[in-house]
């Protein structure tokens, strides 16, 4: 059985693996060169700085889980977000994001 903590791991590795995928999601526009179908070719620079961002969040995500996994405590704020404890509402929050990344790895 799992810990709470460990659930909020897992959590948090879900959520740095969805990050990432919009990270490599902006560098496939850029390699493609379709980037310019998305966003106003004034902010393509924002958008590839942005990308940095979604990877440096990605990282942070990944040693928060590994701070919870091995329990942990950071001296935080006390400012995170618990994940629901419905299933159903997690499976709905999360596919929120990757029914975007799904369509746009697949077009």
């Amino acid at each position: 059985m799992l810990t709470s903590q460990q659930i909020a791991a897992i959590h948090h590795i879900i959520r740095s693996v969805i990050l990432t995928c919009f990270g490599m999601f902006i560098i496939y526009l850029v390699r493609t060169g379709s980037l310019h179908q998305y966003v106003e070719p004034n902010l393509n620079l924002y958008v590839k700085l942005s990308a940095m961002g979604l990877f440096a969040t990605a990282i942070y995500q990944l040693h928060t889980a590994w701070e919870k996994w091995h329990g942990i405590e950071a001296a935080a704020c006390d400012c995170n977000h618990d994940p629901s404890p419905s299933a159903i509402a997690n499976v709905f929050y999360y596919s929120l994001f990757l029914l975007p990344l799904a369509l746009g790895f697949l077009r």
